[in-house]
C-alpha cells in the first residue's frame, strides 16, 4: 500500500531529512555571475543522500545510485500517472504526496515519511510492532539492499508519486532487515 501524507502529518521526520540534506549540499540555485547555476543537485542526491545518513545511524552500508534501477522505477511509476494508486512491493518504496493544493513534494518527503515508521517497528523482534505498518522503513533499512533508483511522477489527479526500487530486495518473510 502506497503511503499517503498530507500538510497535516508530522514534520519532525521531514525536517531532519530536510536539514540533513540542506547541510550536505548548497542551495541548488546558487547562481554564479552571468547566471550559471554553480551546484545542481540531482535526483539521485536528493534520494540517496538522506536514506544514506538514516541506514548509517543503524550502522548500515550506503545505498549507491542505480541508472537502471530508476529506469525501472521511471517505467514502473508511470503506469500509475491516472490515479497515483502504484502498491508497494518487495524491493519497492512508495509515497503518495496529496493535499496542499500547488504544494511541490521532494524526495525528502518521501524519505521523512518511510523513516518515520520507524516508530512503528519493533527492534527486539526486528519486524513491524503487531498491527502496525512499517513496510518501506524495512526496505529502507535492508541490510542487503545495496542499490537504489527512485523516480518521481505527477498524475492526472495533480498528486506526486514517488518511487525507489532497491537491489537485491527486501522484505523477505522470515527474515530481519537489520
Amino acid at each position: 500500500m502506497a503511503m499517503e501524507y498530507a500538510s497535516s502529518t508530522s514534520r519532525l521526520c521531514c525536517w531532519l531529512a530536510a536539514l540533513v540534506l540542506l547541510s550536505c549540499c548548497p542551495s541548488p540555485t546558487a547562481a554564479a555571475p552571468g547566471g550559471r547555476k554553480l551546484l545542481e543537485i540531482s535526483l539521485a542526491q536528493q534520494f540517496v543522500v538522506p536514506q544514506t545518513h538514516l541506514r548509517a545511524i543503524h550502522g548500515l552500508r550506503p545505498l549507491k545510485w542505480s541508472s537502471d534501477l530508476a529506469d525501472q522505477a521511471a517505467r514502473w511509476a508511470g503506469g500509475f500517472t491516472r490515479d497515483c494508486a502504484a502498491p508497494s512491493t518487495s524491493g519497492v518504496n512508495v509515497f503518495r504526496g496529496v493535499g496542499d493544493v500547488g504544494r511541490t513534494w521532494q524526495p525528502s518527503d518521501a524519505v521523512a515519511a518511510w523513516a518515520e515508521q520507524a516508530s512503528h517497528f519493533d527492534f527486539g523482534a526486528g519486524a513491524c510492532a503487531i498491527g502496525n505498518m512499517c513496510a518501506q522503513f524495512e526496505q529502507l533499512m535492508w541490510r542487503m539492499s545495496t542499490q537504489v533508483g527512485c523516480a518521481t511522477v505527477q498524475c492526472a489527479s495533480g498528486e506526486t508519486l514517488m518511487t525507489c526500487h532497491y537491489w537485491p530486495r527486501g522484505n523477505i518473510m522470515g527474515q530481519r532487515p537489520f
